[in-house]
């Protein structure tokens, strides 16, 4: 049996995707060794000696501590997976080897794709009727979307905004510097704020209880956000920025809903608080969709594929 260290992130987003490829990786018959960044030891991994190494990517503060790993791991037997784009450059000076494959999703890249995907059994919950009208999960201390919030606030008054208390407090202070708000509009702002959400059930929870779910990844023509395909895994009704990756995957207006522009995506929450009937028929269609065709199974199986070609067999 081949054996497999997956390497942990310590992040939320990378955790849940380690795990979910370490899951993928057992229903293939692999033996899967998990690691954290900070617990690998070299002489401890050289007695392992896995077949494949595979790192997801996703935080700066882990770039030391991974780089060190890798430079010192010089077993040529192993095969390592890269994912994700984040430090996809500092990834080849570590591992400059024949052996190293890359996998990342901006699509204009020549390198292999990586398209994101889920374990849609951590997000599969009961709809037991909606808690909340319009719903943002995600760190709001970006200029793009604290204008795009300034915008659902104005038309809406207070939304329901799921974040770490350091990242929205952040953009109270950025929206007081730019002054968006007066002091009445940042008060409805402050008052939509929810608290964190840690774990993937909850996550579910809150998303399949929204009438309305709000995507705003800034970069989303390179590849599909996580956050999208967390939220139609629960069952909750999407609207997301229109790009040529996502309406590829997903078809827009049956699967989810997607906008333009800040002005576009208040009309369309507007026709859809008035339409739920029509938004839950979307939901479900998205639902099925994620279920089938976004598992990562078959994004492993896909990239393996790559690796090995024709040899790869489902073991």
């Amino acid at each position: 049996m081949n054996k497999v260290l997956v390497i942990l992130s310590d992040n939320n987003k990378g955790k849940f995707i380690s795990k979910g490829f370490s899951s993928a990786f057992k229903d293939l018959s692999y033996f899967v060794y998990e690691k954290k960044i900070y617990d690998l030891n070299v002489e401890e991994i050289k007695k392992i000696s896995p077949k494949i190494i595979f790192i997801f990517w996703t935080d700066v503060t882990q770039v030391d501590a991974l780089c060190n790993f890798l430079q010192n791991y010089n077993s040529s037997d192993s095969i390592f997976i890269h994912c994700a784009d984040l430090l996809k450059d500092i990834a080849f000076d570590c591992i400059n080897k024949k052996n190293h494959y890359l996998f990342y999703s901006d699509s204009k890249s020549k390198r292999n794709k990586y398209i994101p995907a889920i374990d849609s059994k951590e997000y599969k919950t009961k709809f037991r009727g909606f808690n909340y009208d319009i719903t943002f999960s995600g760190n709001p201390a970006f200029r793009h979307r604290e204008l795009i919030l300034a915008k659902l606030i104005y038309n809406f008054g207070p939304i329901n905004i799921f974040c770490r208390s350091f990242d929205f407090y952040k953009s109270v202070e950025e929206i007081q510097k730019l002054k968006i708000f007066d002091d009445y509009f940042l008060e409805i702002y402050r008052n939509s704020y929810r608290g964190y959400v840690e774990t993937q059930k909850e996550l579910s929870k809150i998303y399949a209880s929204s009438k309305i779910n709000i995507d705003m990844a800034k970069d989303c023509d390179k590849s599909i956000s996580y956050r999208c395909l967390e939220i139609l895994a629960s069952g909750g009704f999407l609207i997301a920025p229109k790009s040529k990756e996502l309406i590829t995957k997903f078809e827009d207006g049956i699967d989810l809903e997607t906008y333009l522009s800040t002005d576009e995506l208040v009309d369309k929450i507007r026709f859809y608080l008035s339409n739920l009937n029509i938004a839950q028929y979307i939901a479900i269609n998205g639902k099925k969709n994620t279920v089938s065709n976004h598992s990562f199974y078959d994004r492993l199986k896909k990239m393996l594929k790559v690796i090995y070609g024709k040899n790869f067999s489902n073991r």
